[in-house]
């Protein structure tokens, strides 16, 4: 009997799109939503397409960082992965399905750099290139605050998540394209220009007011990063969520910003003014997960 544990989801608060140009970010896991390793019958659609889809894994180069026998076995036997994360949607569906595959089946590596170096390329089977972050945050259950791609801290320190939310679009995404816009973009010296001065540097500032608990200055961070995006990404910002993004940035009751690449899935809230019942009100008919 295979025994494991589950595998978080994952959220990047900060960081979104400037990471690929240098900022800071700063990923967490969210254990609401997880998967595991399941042995039971093949008896639901779910079940039956996560099978398939290590059946198609197993095509994948693995030799290098899986014990295939082991897992091709596994996979005869019926093995698939039970989980709750919406595919899609912004919160690692694939890093948490990469990061049970290595910690079951790796053949593992000493290193934080190493191990992440191993999952992306895992994870390469599903999004062409992947940074490794997702199934990494998955995979050690802890904060991740990213300096670099090459310099990437596990956070032992915890920090204050009150005010935080996610929101659900009920739209499904699909990242690669959205980064190729955002690629494209960025051949604009104007957008580059803003990235670089303006979203990079509040970004950088945001992660630095969260794990430094500046309550104050958070909130004024993120307004500049909604207002940004809301300038310069429209294409990521879902059209039923444009009115509600415009009134947060209006009232200042509450903020919206992208939660990873966008286009769907889930958006990120932070507001330290309104009460629980009060953001029921404003977001209905649209789910609302608070962090905290």
């Amino acid at each position: 009997m295979l025994e494991t544990g589950s595998y978080p989801a994952k959220i990047l608060l900060f960081g979104e799109y400037t990471i690929l140009n240098g900022s800071k970010a700063l990923a967490i896991p969210y254990h609401e939503l997880s998967g595991r390793w399941s042995f039971a019958e093949l008896n639901s659609e779910a079940a039956v397409i996560s099978h398939e889809a290590l059946v198609s894994f197993l095509k994948h180069s693995l030799e290098d960082y899986l014990d295939y026998k082991r897992l091709k076995n596994d996979i005869d036997n019926g093995l698939w992965f039970d989980s709750s994360i919406p595919h899609g949607f912004g919160l690692g569906s694939s890093g948490a399905l990469i990061a049970a595959l290595y910690e079951t089946y790796g053949l593992k590596k000493s290193h934080v750099l190493q191990d992440k170096q191993a999952l992306a390329k895992l994870e390469d089977y599903f999004h062409g290139s992947s940074s490794g972050i997702d199934p990494l945050v998955s995979l050690i259950q802890k904060p991740l605050l990213i300096h670099s791609f090459d310099h990437v801290e596990i956070y032992e320190k915890a920090f204050n998540l009150s005010g935080f939310f996610l929101l659900n679009t009920n739209k499904p995404r699909v990242t690669g394209p959205l980064v190729s816009i955002y690629q494209e973009k960025m051949k604009d010296p104007e957008f580059k220009r803003g990235c670089a001065e303006v979203l990079s540097r509040e970004v950088n500032f945001a992660v630095d007011a969260i794990l430094g608990n500046d309550r104050s200055n958070l909130f004024h961070h993120l307004w500049l990063i909604s207002k940004f995006q809301w300038e310069y990404f429209p294409e990521m910002i879902p059209t039923q969520m444009r009115g509600l993004w415009s009134k947060g940035l209006e009232s200042g009751d509450y903020i919206l910003k992208l939660c990873g690449a966008g286009g769907g899935g889930f958006i990120l809230g932070f507001s330290d003014k309104l009460s629980a019942t009060e953001k029921t009100e404003i977001f209905d008919p649209h789910e609302l997960r608070d962090l905290k």
